[in-house]
């Protein structure tokens, strides 16, 4: 039996809406959409991202939990490598959006992904705004 992937599910959707209105999209692992971190490692810029004038807007979907997509441009924003601020170079707009089954499905990863929010809130004021949000199917 194959595994469903809804992660692909759901960004159908937003590569179906950015199509529809013209605009230029990143997303996967595909040129473009990488963050170099240190020889060959790189973070994904998003599972799908549209870069406007003044933002990046970034979506992250979840099926699986954690909190990795998150924190991820925490270690990317603090950093002091010019580098990356060639890449990262307006502030960031996330929707972060988790696939639940149930109420109560990764709360604890919700629930971290609330605290780990505050803390970079406070520490990187205006590079990057975030939200996370749940669907059913």
């Amino acid at each position: 039996m194959e595994r469903q992937n809804y992660e692909k599910e759901a960004l159908e959707k937003f590569v179906f809406i950015a199509k529809k209105n013209n605009c230029l999209y990143y997303f996967g692992q595909k040129t473009g959409n990488t963050i170099p971190i240190k020889g060959l490692v790189n973070f994904q810029f998003g599972d799908f991202r549209i870069d406007t004038n003044e933002n990046h807007l970034v979506i992250e979907l979840e099926s699986a939990g954690g909190v990795t997509n998150l924190v991820k441009y925490w270690y990317c924003l603090e950093d002091k490598d010019i580098s990356l601020k060639k890449i990262i170079s307006k502030p960031i707009i996330l929707f972060h959006i988790f696939r639940q089954v149930s109420e109560n499905d990764y709360l604890s990863h919700l629930l971290l992904w609330d605290f780990l929010w505050g803390k970079m809130k406070s520490s990187l004021a205006s590079k990057i705004i975030a939200k996370r949000y749940t669907y059913r199917k």
